[in-house]
């Protein structure tokens, strides 16, 4: 068991029943319906799209209006039971995955073939021994032909969060609600993820900031989480 089985376990053993009560908990219509529109051409329909990192597969259902077979998968066993409870839907389906432990999405591989990815705000926090683990598994999934949306916080992250840690009212509280219990984003070089997945094996198509728009808000302002999104494929595939 890894520590980010352990932590985010306890993440969502803890978290409160009900829409919103996560920073992240965002209507679809703004994250993967809006995600698909624009980078959706990426992602091969002729394969299995996994949502990486599914939490409870509020995100993996809306993937699944478009596109025939999707695979939820995240590291802690109590929000893959959550997805499975409340985010059920004809064609998408539900497993444990630690990208940490490769062999794991080497055997998921050997089972589905290669797979397009769906990876929000999944990476920011692992250490560099762990991040080249984890993207060793995404080159995994995807094999020789699938293609990659990853939508992460950048490097600033750490230092923005931080100040709205000690900051008051509603930012404090749901930060420190997750903070509390997961890695704060980790202290990198900007394009390190990047390099990360070239060595992997993924080619690089674009990439650009872009603001991460959760459900945090300070009165009525939405506070805004530096991020940058990575559109690739597998070096294979054209």
């Amino acid at each position: 068991m890894s520590r980010f089985e352990t932590m985010w376990d306890r993440f969502w053993t803890d978290l409160p029943q009900g829409l919103g009560t996560s920073p992240w908990d965002v209507d679809p219509t703004y994250v993967a319906h809006a995600h698909l529109h624009l980078f959706g051409s990426v992602l091969d329909p002729a394969l299995p799209v996994i949502d990486v990192g599914c939490g409870d597969g509020s995100q993996t259902a809306a993937i699944g209006q478009h596109f025939d077979r999707v695979i939820g998968v995240d590291v802690a066993p109590s929000a893959v039971e959550r997805a499975r409870e409340q985010h059920s839907a004809p064609g998408v389906v539900y497993e444990q995955l630690d990208l940490l432990k490769p062999e794991q999405a080497a055997a998921l591989h050997d089972r589905i073939g290669d797979a397009s990815l769906y990876v929000r705000t999944v990476l920011h926090a692992f250490t560099p021994d762990e991040l080249k683990l984890a993207t060793t598994s995404l080159a995994h999934l995807a094999g020789s032909s699938g293609g990659a949306f990853f939508y992460e916080l950048a490097p600033a992250s750490r230092d923005f969060i931080v100040g709205q840690l000690g900051s008051d009212g509603e930012p404090a509280k749901k930060f420190g609600f997750v903070f509390d219990r997961v890695p704060l984003p980790a202290v990198r070089e900007e394009g390190t993820l990047q390099r990360e997945l070239e060595a992997a094996g993924f080619e690089i198509l674009s990439t650009a900031p872009i603001d991460y728009q959760g459900t945090v808000k300070s009165g009525e302002r939405h506070v805004n989480v530096p991020a940058f999104f990575v559109v690739a494929r597998a070096k294979g595939a054209r």
